[in-house]
């Protein structure tokens, strides 16, 4: 894991209030974004969540729990997963994971949706949703899913000291250091959009 040399952030995060950032994502318009109406391949979603914490807004992220053949083990996520049938909507499927996976309740209405990720071996689509909650709730992570779960505050995110390069299969990727974790990948993807929305952007190594 390399640590990167930078100097500078988007110190603005740390006076940003929840009315503001919602203020933000109601201007964002998502690309790719397609009415979800049944198509080939699989569909997927993961929601950010968005609180005020004691000093700064804070998202929620957890890490996996480590599982023999799960793909996605032990990884730093946001909640989220596949859409089942029941659900009505990818939002529905990011409001039931999120509740199944850290036992919290969402509004059933999201502030925002973000750019889907389409999958590159698979047809496929991850739709990823942003929503604010008023007061920040306590996380009680499922263990059999969840390994463990923080409230992460938005400047910590930002800063570039916790920038890394992580690299999977030979290839490098930017990351995010957090709990001695790396938040890479897809994750890191959809927060890069998130912040984006809300005027930064994520430091890079």
């Amino acid at each position: 894991m390399e640590r990167p040399q930078h100097d500078r952030h988007d110190r603005g995060a740390a006076t940003l209030d929840l009315a503001t950032a919602r203020e933000r994502l109601a201007r964002h318009r998502p690309v790719d974004a397609h009415d979800e109406q049944p198509r080939c391949g699989w569909q997927a979603a993961t929601a950010v969540v968005l609180a005020p914490g004691e000093q700064h807004l804070e998202i929620a992220i957890l890490r996996r729990t480590d599982r023999p053949g799960d793909r996605w083990s032990g990884q730093m996520a946001l909640p989220g997963g596949k859409r089942d049938p029941d659900d009505p909507d990818l939002a529905s499927t990011a409001v039931r994971e999120t509740d199944e996976e850290l036992g919290l309740r969402l509004p059933t209405r999201p502030d925002a949706r973000l750019d889907d990720h389409v999958g590159k071996t698979r047809p496929g689509i991850v739709a990823s949703f942003v929503f604010t909650l008023d007061q920040r709730p306590p996380l009680r992570p499922q263990p059999s899913e969840v390994a463990a779960a923080w409230w992460l505050p938005l400047p910590t995110l930002l800063d570039p000291t916790n920038a890394t390069r992580h690299r999977w299969a030979g290839v490098p990727f930017q990351g995010i250091v957090h709990e001695g974790q790396v938040i890479w990948g897809l994750t890191h993807r959809t927060l890069q959009t998130f912040v984006a929305t809300l005027g930064y952007r994520l430091p890079r190594a």
